[in-house]
């Protein structure tokens, strides 16, 4: 999986951006997701490429629950499970949700 430069989410362009050392002032993170901005950042250097794919599903996830107004309990939780599974579903199948073959980047 590659990182794309952008991705809609509820209908909303968000751009991504890597951002090295991406942190909140307090503790280092690994992806932040800013809804007014339309912004999703993506640490660089704290994690290799294929954590860099899990943070930006988790931040996606994170961005469907805000555009359905979604409040559930243990978001957190919910959203780290469903974005680590939801990266090894796509590396595993992806030949059979997109026309890859063996070998491509998707």
């Amino acid at each position: 999986m590659k990182i794309p430069k952008s991705v809609r989410i509820g209908g909303v362009d968000y751009k991504i951006i890597q951002v090295p050392d991406l942190n909140d002032g307090n503790s280092i993170l690994y992806g932040e997701i800013n809804y007014g901005e339309s912004i999703i950042k993506i640490n660089s250097n704290n994690q290799g490429e294929q954590h860099q794919c899990i943070a930006l599903w988790h931040e996606i996830l994170h961005g469907i629950l805000e555009h359905a107004n979604l409040e559930i309990e243990q978001d957190e939780l919910l959203v780290s499970v469903l974005s680590k599974g939801i990266y090894q579903v796509l590396q595993d199948n992806a030949e059979k949700f997109f026309n890859t073959k063996e070998g491509d980047v998707i």
